[in-house]
């Protein structure tokens, strides 16, 4: 072969090699960036994705804590109202001035906005309308009925309390609420069930304004009888609870609609829109949706998400994060083709500068290359702006003169890191233009030839608005924390072993700990109450196992210093984004006040003020269970006696002498009957003794002798010796007798006792019922 044909395959074969080079150097770098921008599209869309079911998860979350609170407070009010019918059942002398007092006292309409009025509602039977009018009258001067209607039974308002129009209370006074459908439906359901009932939505009575309201009534029955007395009554607007229930927050988020039983225009107890979602036939379904029972009503809980600035978020998130992927594949490709162009590092660092200004001088991110000397090579306009300098004031200048002097060290090594090699992302302060410092999201990518990393490539975004909500998250939570500390109810939460994982301040002070450190990680049997920790352990996974929260449990505890207090817990599951229960949280009350409160109005009740001795509501209520019990077992028996010329020593010594000789003589019954034996009295000078358990009337007989030898010593009353005596009438219970007739047989003994010539007892004859005439 010749010099010149072999020069000429050398030519061919340089040629070749330039061309593939060539192909390389240009198809690798495209299809790496393909590739980036593909899985920057596809890890976009996924982010995207994520962010709108973290969005209708967090959505959902407030939605279950509203209809949480909603639950609760429905329970309270319906409470509320079970609570005053019970007081009035229980006894037949409550006055205006009394549930005037219970009502301030308990101050129920403080505690329970959207609740105004409070009222009772007495049963007239027909034909007795006068009588009632007249005797109300003396406890309500000018009570009237109005329009009353003689022939049929009447339901007046007898009186009641407004929370701040009294004057709309007292033109209430004397109206048939069984007039109106609504009212009288509901008492009648309620009168059935016995127990509290609602009204459907309805507009007030003698109101102007026609506000919506919902009454809720519970029969007032005295123990024993199965006669409903009359109703108490709440009226609560509608408007008022709804809007007011979490201070607001929830109708920033959704539009609230209530529905009673189903969902048409009739139905509609509350909307927050002007045009209810569910009727205007556009096919929204709710964001969320629940039914509640709030006495004995189903009312449909519809929430509809509210648009905000929220909603266009996880796109703009979405698309910035693959404009940053798209950004990091075109580095990557651009990476690639300088490392391929090995040969001319020189023209690859002349083309960069060139390309630069195409690919960057207008990009939304701030852009730059920084030399191994950690020098500006070249900034894009955005960054400029940013940093608020020019271009030959900046180029050459180091990178580390526009950093925060706090931070700086930290930048000097991420440098570090990406001019050995490595890819690196990072957050840091600069000055900006404005002359404050802001928050910059930075990547840096290293640029090589021939394996040398020649200069850094670097993206920064300005991330100081996400930073500065970042900081006011951070704020909010210590806010929740600062008011969580500031309540009276002990918070805390654990997970799902019942481990602590927080609590607030007042649960700190139960627990006798100095800081939240010495909470988490304890577990009931590590705190001074201990020795309960299994029935807690016990009510938490009962509580986790079924999803379902345990409302207002009372117990009798001891606080850290030993003392006897009544508390009241609730707990309630905690739910992850899946809807896994994952822990528990629980709110403790010291409730003692309260339950001291409830027992002093028990006794006020059921017992009598001069001798502090049961009354007669009580007696008639421990004679009935009585007589049920010795229908089975027998041995009751009933003794009724009085003081002998009790009247005489009321008009010679006056009504004071009267009283202390009633206190003295009950004293005296007191201490010589048993401590089973059930003594009260009915009033004025009659007193009653229920004795159970009992071997014949011959030991019903001893106990008579017992109160009878109890009076032979005489009455001291200051100057005043007075010999006082007493007579007793006696009745055994024999089969098939009832509280009434026992009652009349010991009546009709008593006077037996009185004609044999006072100062003893007589035992009925077995079986006899006869009047007392």
């Amino acid at each position: 072969m010749s010099a010149q044909a072999v020069g000429r395959e050398d030519n061919m074969g340089s040629l070749f090699q330039r061309i593939g080079l060539s192909l390389g150097a240009r198809a690798l770098p495209v299809g790496v960036f393909v590739a980036g921008v593909l899985a920057s599209t596809y890890a976009g869309v996924v982010r995207y994705d994520h962010a709108q079911t973290e969005r209708a998860a967090a959505q959902q979350d407030a939605a279950e804590d509203f209809l949480f609170l909603l639950r609760h407070r429905l329970t309270l009010y319906e409470g509320a109202t079970r609570d005053l019918a019970a007081l009035f059942s229980a006894s037949d002398a409550i006055r205006a001035e009394e549930f005037s007092a219970f009502i301030t006292a308990s101050q129920v309409f403080q505690r329970y906005d959207g609740i105004r009025v409070f009222g009772y509602v007495a049963r007239v039977p027909a034909g007795d309308v006068a009588r009632f009018e007249r005797d109300t009258r003396r406890e309500v001067p000018g009570f009237h009925l109005v329009d009353p209607a003689p022939a049929h039974e009447y339901y007046p308002v007898v009186y009641g309390e407004h929370a701040f129009d009294p004057a709309r209370m007292t033109a209430l006074l004397g109206v048939d609420f069984a007039a109106f459908p609504e009212r009288r439906a509901a008492m009648q359901e309620a009168a059935r069930r016995g127990e509290p009932v609602a009204t459907r939505r309805m507009s007030t009575i003698l109101d102007s304004q026609g506000r919506s309201i919902v009454q809720v009534y519970a029969p007032v029955r005295p123990p024993g009888s199965g006669t409903v007395k009359g109703y108490i009554f709440s009226t609560l607007y509608t408007n008022v609870m709804f809007a007011g229930l979490d201070n607001g927050r929830m109708s920033r988020q959704f539009d609230l609609e209530v529905y009673d039983g189903s969902v048409a225009p009739e139905n509609l107890v509350y909307g927050a829109a002007r045009a209810p979602h569910a009727l205007a036939q556009r096919g929204e379904r709710p964001a969320y949706g629940s039914a509640v029972r709030f006495a004995n009503r189903a009312w449909l809980i519809h929430l509809y998400a509210r648009p905000g600035a929220g909603d266009t978020e996880p796109a703009r998130a979405a698309v910035l994060f693959a404009m940053a992927s798209s950004l990091l594949s075109l580095a990557a490709a651009w990476a690639t083709a300088a490392w391929l162009r090995n040969r001319a590092r020189q023209r690859a660092m002349h083309d960069f500068s060139e390309r630069f200004a195409a690919f960057f001088e207008h990009h939304p991110f701030s852009v730059c290359a920084i030399d191994k000397q950690r020098r500006f090579l070249h900034a894009n306009d955005q960054l400029l702006r940013e940093l608020g300098v020019d271009r030959q004031a900046l180029l050459g200048k180091r990178a580390g003169a526009y950093v925060d002097p706090a931070d700086l060290a930290s930048v000097e090594r991420q440098l570090d890191e990406a001019l050995a090699g490595r890819a690196v992302a990072f957050a840091t302060r600069v000055p900006g233009a404005a002359g404050r410092m802001v928050d910059m999201s930075i990547v840096l990518i290293p640029m090589s030839t021939r394996d040398d990393v020649t200069h850094v490539l670097g993206f920064a975004e300005n991330i100081t608005e996400r930073k500065d909500a970042e900081r006011a998250l951070y704020e909010s939570r210590q806010m929740l924390q600062l008011i969580l500390d500031n309540i009276p109810q002990s918070v805390f939460w654990k997970n799902a072993d019942s481990v602590y994982e927080g609590g607030n301040r007042a649960l700190l002070a139960d627990a006798g700990l100095a800081t939240d450190a010495d909470l988490i990680g304890r577990t009931d049997a590590d705190l001074h109450w201990k020795d309960r920790a299994p029935q807690y352990r016990q009510v938490d996974l009962e509580v986790m196992q079924s999803g379902v929260a345990r409302m207002r449990m009372q117990a009798l505890d001891r606080d850290i210093a030993g003392a006897e207090r009544w508390v009241e817990t609730s707990k309630i599951p905690l739910k992850d984004d899946a809807g896994n229960v994952t822990g528990v949280l629980a709110v403790t009350e010291d409730i003692t006040a309260r339950k001291y409160m409830e027992q002093e109005l028990f006794r006020l009740a059921h017992h009598d003020s001069l001798t502090g001795l049961p009354n007669r509501g009580y007696f008639n209520g421990q004679l009935e269970q009585a007589v049920a019990r010795a229908q089975r077992h027998g041995g009751l028996a009933l003794m009724y006696f009085d003081i002998d010329r009790f009247k005489g020593i009321n008009d010679t010594h006056g009504h004071d002498v009267g009283d202390e000789v009633i206190r003295m003589f009950a004293s005296r019954v007191q201490a010589v009957v048993r401590e089973a034996d059930f003594v009260a009295r009915l009033g004025g000078d009659e007193f009653v003794l229920i004795a159970e358990g009992l071997q014949g009337p011959a030991a019903a007989a001893v106990i008579a002798q017992k109160i009878v030898g109890a009076m032979v010593p005489p009455f001291q009353l200051g100057a005043a010796t007075l010999q006082v005596t007493t007579s007793i009438g006696i009745a055994t219970f024999a089969a098939g007798q009832t509280a009434r007739t026992l009652i009349r047989a010991a009546d009709q003994a008593m006077y037996d006792a009185k004609r044999a010539g006072r100062n003893c007892f007589r035992i009925a004859a077995a079986g006899d019922d006869r009047s007392v005439t």
